[in-house]
């Protein structure tokens, strides 16, 4: 028994976070254990939000995840939506000087030969392996109808043998036969591991009707003001993952009503920490991978500086509060 005395209805083990929810019921309060001897209590009614980001299965000293198919993915990363070939050369290189290991792209982006000149750079300049760098790009709509060639014209644009994840870029009409066509690929030993981005439960199950490979990562905008929380259970008995993209908000309006609010600038400040770090890490506290994008070196470093500290239970608490399902994207 955890606490001597106490009735507890439920209790809770966090594997990355090393903490233990007890519930008191006589008391109406949850007290969060952390293996470090302290203890926080919260009202019971906010237990869904703490759990929802407890069950976190990510490993912070090796910084990755082990996926449903068996390969281990990096937790925080580079995005690249938005930038040219010559940018996306930069910050993959950038990236990966800093220590970086996960890179995404698209075809849509029509910046792939910048970043696999940026990983070729990186390799030669500081020794680092093809195998120490997780690539996901994704299939644009246009072409599922032909996503077997699609396949291989990632492999040719990126300058790789084979491509760590690949992902349908959206629903549309014919992605259950490029979801076969990723199938094949991985069958081929063209692509690890296979994955969506920007559906949501009904499509997942239509997918899943169809597919004979799980998907290891469901790539959806997540950020504080929107935590993709329903979706996240859904995908969970398949063993998939969520990345966010956005999350940070996005360009403009977003990152700045995120990195403006009032409670993330105070747990910031608490840190000595940016406020953009404290959103990247409650990303990785509540065990989502995050891709933040950016062309400035120094701020990529800092997005990576996240491993120095960590977030408390009530801290998370009051992030998990900034809920409103409010996204800022429109698609």
């Amino acid at each position: 028994m955890l606490i001597q005395g106490y009735q507890m209805r439920k209790v809770i083990t966090s594997i990355a976070l090393l903490m233990t929810v007890c519930l008191n019921v006589q008391c109406q309060k949850a007290e969060i254990h952390k293996n470090d001897g302290t203890t926080v209590e919260i009202p019971v009614e906010d237990i869904d939000s703490i759990t929802f980001c407890m069950t976190n299965p990510f490993n912070f000293e090796t910084r990755s995840v082990r996926l449903n198919s068996g390969y281990e993915m990096p937790i925080i990363g580079i995005g690249t939506y938005l930038l040219s070939t010559a940018q996306a050369e930069e910050s993959v290189y950038n990236a990966l000087k800093v220590g970086m290991r996960l890179i995404d792209t698209a075809d849509i982006y029509g910046n792939e030969v910048g970043v696999g000149r940026g990983i070729l750079r990186a390799m030669q300049d500081f020794g680092i392996q093809r195998e120490e760098i997780f690539v996901t790009s994704k299939l644009w709509t246009s072409s599922f109808n032909n996503a077997d060639y699609e396949v291989d014209e990632r492999l040719e644009r990126l300058g790789l043998d084979y491509i760590d994840l690949l992902l349908l870029h959206h629903t549309a009409a014919y992605d259950e036969e490029a979801c076969q066509a990723m199938e094949r690929g991985v069958r081929d030993g063209k692509i690890r591991s296979i994955g969506l981005s920007n559906f949501y439960e009904d499509d997942v199950d239509r997918m899943m009707k169809i597919a004979t490979i799980k998907p290891a990562v469901l790539q959806n905008e997540t950020h504080p003001y929107h935590q993709s929380r329903d979706v996240k259970a859904h995908i969970a008995p398949l063993g998939t993952i969520l990345e966010a993209w956005f999350p940070l908000g996005g360009r403009g309006t977003g990152i700045r009503t995120l990195s403006q609010h009032e409670t993330i600038t105070d747990i910031a400040a608490s840190h000595n920490k940016s406020a953009y770090q404290v959103i990247l890490r409650w990303h990785l506290q509540c065990g989502t991978i995050a891709i933040p994008g950016s062309t400035n070196a120094a701020h990529i470093a800092e997005d990576y500086d996240i491993f120095d500290f960590e977030l408390t239970p009530d801290e998370m608490q009051r992030i998990n509060a900034l809920e409103c399902n409010h996204r800022f994207a429109s698609y």
